[in-house]
């Protein structure tokens, strides 16, 4: 029984790392629970991503629940030590994979070949501000960020991609306050 558990714990460890992300972190400007017409920054922080058969960062998606409106960039990430190109902010964009992107930010490569992402293996921070949309239901407020190599996007092709899970930054619900009135007298 214990070797059972030992190897079903040790299978599950193994399935819940990353392949090509890790130290990652953030930081919230307010903590929630949140409610309609609050605004909050995010800054999210890409330790180290691993260059698993020379696959390279290409984008960050910022995946956002049903409550969240407004979503507005303020830092892009840096490039430390990369290849030369920028990273650019992007509601929408199909790669050759055709893997649907969006929104968040994905890199330009000037140097080399458009679709290849950055060598820099990081650290990259980003902030961007998001605010809780007018509702009187209690919306979801997820805020999760997917971090994409060039070679789930069709850029590189050299084995095996990195398919890293989303990392959650907050999981809530609109905190919908129901207004409290006096009885009504009809004299």
């Amino acid at each position: 029984m214990k070797k059972l558990l030992f190897i079903l714990c040790l299978l599950f460890s193994l399935n819940a790392n990353s392949q090509c992300v890790s130290n990652q972190s953030f930081v919230i400007s307010t903590p929630g629970p949140y409610s309609p017409g609050q605004v909050i920054a995010v800054d999210y922080t890409l330790g180290t991503f691993t260059q698993l058969n020379v696959n390279w960062i290409i984008a960050f998606q910022i995946n956002l629940g049903a409550g969240w409106t407004n979503l507005i960039p303020l830092i892009a990430p840096g490039n430390p030590g990369g290849s030369t190109g920028y990273w650019i902010w992007d509601l929408q964009n199909t790669y050759p994979s055709g893997l649907n992107f969006g929104p968040g930010w994905r890199f330009v490569n000037t140097g080399w070949n458009p679709d290849w992402g950055t060598a820099s293996t990081g650290p990259f921070t980003m902030r961007f501000r998001v605010t809780v949309g007018p509702t009187c239901t209690p919306d979801n407020l997820l805020i999760s960020m997917n971090v994409f190599g060039d070679c789930l996007t069709g850029g590189w092709n050299n084995g095996s991609c990195c398919s890293d899970p989303a990392y959650q930054i907050y999981n809530g619900n609109v905190q919908v306050v129901t207004p409290i009135t006096s009885n009504i007298n009809h004299y």
